[in-house]
Formats: C-alpha cells, sequence, structure tokens
C-alpha cells in the first residue's frame, strides 16, 4: 500500500485536509494504513523534508511552503500537549500590549511537560491547576488555528507569575496598554476566579497605581511581594499588603521624546 502512496501525494492530502500536524495514529486512519506501513510512510515523508519531527510521535507538515508553519510559533505551541493554550508573554505580545518579542513561547496545559526545542524554537510549559484552566479562545494566526488566551486572561495569567511574562516590570508595561479596550471588571472577574488572593492583591494595587481603581477583589491579608522573584526588601502598601520590591520608577508611565 505504501509504495502507491508517493510522498508528495501523502503531503498533499495532509494539506487538503488541514493537518499541518499530525501523529502516527493519525496517519494509519486517514491512509488505512498498519503501524509499521505508518512509520515507514513517514520515514519517507522526512527523507524528502516534506515533514519535520517535533518530539516522539508528533509531526509538522512542512510540504511545499515549510515557512508556514515553522515562522509560526504560536501554532506549533498549540498542539505539543492537550489541553494547552498560549499565555503569558507570548500572548502579551501577540496583542501587542507589548513589543518585547519574547524568544520562548509560553503554553498554558494543566499536564506537566518538559521544555522542548525544535530547530531554533523553544516552548515552555507553565503547569496551571484545573479550576485556572479558562479564559481562551481560538484565533487564526497566518491562517492557521491557535489556543490562546483572550486579552484579559493574557493580564491575568502573567500577574499571577509575571517570571512567564519578563517580569513584573513588563507585565505592568502591558496591563497599562490593555486597559485601552480590556474591561476592569473583566480583569477582577478573572482574577477572583483564579482564587489567589496574592495575585488579587498585585492587580488592585496596580489598577490603583495606573489610575484605574477597582473593588471586589479577593486580597492577602498578609504582606506579598509585587515581584515574586525578588527580595521583600521595599515598602509596604497596606491597603493592598503590597511589599513593592521593585523601583517604583519601573511602574510609573514611560515618557515619550
Amino acid at each position: 500500500m505504501t509504495e502507491r502512496l508517493s510522498p508528495i501525494s501523502v503531503a498533499q492530502r495532509l494539506r487538503q485536509q488541514d493537518l499541518f500536524y499530525f501523529t502516527p495514529a493519525l496517519v494509519a486512519a486517514l491512509f488505512g494504513l498498519e503501524r509499521r506501513q505508518v512509520y515507514n510512510l513517514i520515514a519517507r515523508l522526512k527523507a524528502d523534508g516534506l515533514v519535520g519531527k517535533v518530539e516522539k510521535g508528533k509531526f509538522l507538515l512542512l510540504g511545499l511552503e515549510p515557512e508556514r508553519v515553522l515562522s509560526n510559533p504560536l501554532f506549533i505551541a498549540s498542539h505539543l500537549v492537550t489541553p494547552a493554550y498560549v499565555s503569558y508573554w507570548s500572548a502579551l505580545h501577540y496583542y501587542g500590549f507589548t513589543e518585547q518579542v519574547p524568544l520562548i513561547t509560553f503554553v498554558a496545559t494543566t499536564k506537566k511537560k518538559r521544555p522542548v526545542s525544535f530547530r531554533n524554537l523553544r516552548f515552555r510549559f507553565v503547569t496551571l491547576k484545573p479550576h485556572k484552566f479558562f479564559g481562551y479562545r481560538r484565533e487564526w494566526v497566518g491562517d492557521l488555528p491557535v489556543l490562546i488566551a483572550d486579552e484579559a486572561k493574557a493580564i491575568v495569567d502573567s500577574l499571577d507569575q509575571p517570571r512567564y511574562a519578563g517580569g513584573i516590570a513588563e507585565v505592568v508595561k502591558a496591563l497599562r496598554s490593555a486597559l485601552a479596550t480590556v474591561d476592569v471588571a473583566v480583569l477582577v472577574e478573572y482574577a477572583n476566579r483564579m482564587g489567589d488572593k496574592s495575585l488579587g492583591s498585585r492587580l488592585g494595587y496596580l489598577l490603583e497605581v495606573l489610575g484605574c481603581p477597582a473593588e471586589g477583589l479577593l486580597c492577602s491579608t498578609t504582606p506579598i511581594k509585587l515581584e515574586p522573584g525578588r527580595p521583600r526588601a521595599g515598602r509596604l502598601v497596606p491597603r493592598w499588603q503590597i511589599i513593592v520590591n521593585v523601583p517604583e520608577s519601573a511602574l510609573a508611565p514611560q515618557e515619550v521624546g
């Protein structure tokens, strides 16, 4: 059977069905092949440069236009683990909330998964508790489907774990930009749904600093650090129980000129 399937005809069939990401099991079902036949076929596709192996049992269709997939790390990221959605620094950049281009694509998932490197791309997986896994949607990026945090969830995820979004100073810049389009009430709703009072304190304090004070946030009753990864040195803001352990200049609007 596999002898009658040329690599290019298989690549075309996968392309016609928009199967830019696939597993051996999917190929077996699509072409009615046995396990040995599938791996022989995939080996021929790899030899002709029509597919690329991302990790064990997971392949990308490169076809005759490989850059279409290779230039779209958000699409690749969406398929490396299930369930998953792109978030943190990657989502902030996608929405234009930060000009900084992350060198790693950050993915939220309920599974534990080691980082993946594929060619010159790197992917980092952040494990969330199931109740925090919400607030994402399907977007089309370069005419390929991507599951990505919505604008409010990208901000809330980043405040929850700033180290995956370039640190708190970068998240503050993103929040400032996001407030032009994101409803504060949605940020409050999402933060409370996350069930993390430290997150609520960070969001409440930063919204106040940015001139958009909010009510109804679940906040910490004991002092917590604004930047989790830095020492506790800094002034305490009692209302939010926030220790401002970053230079306050990092929280101020940037002057243009």
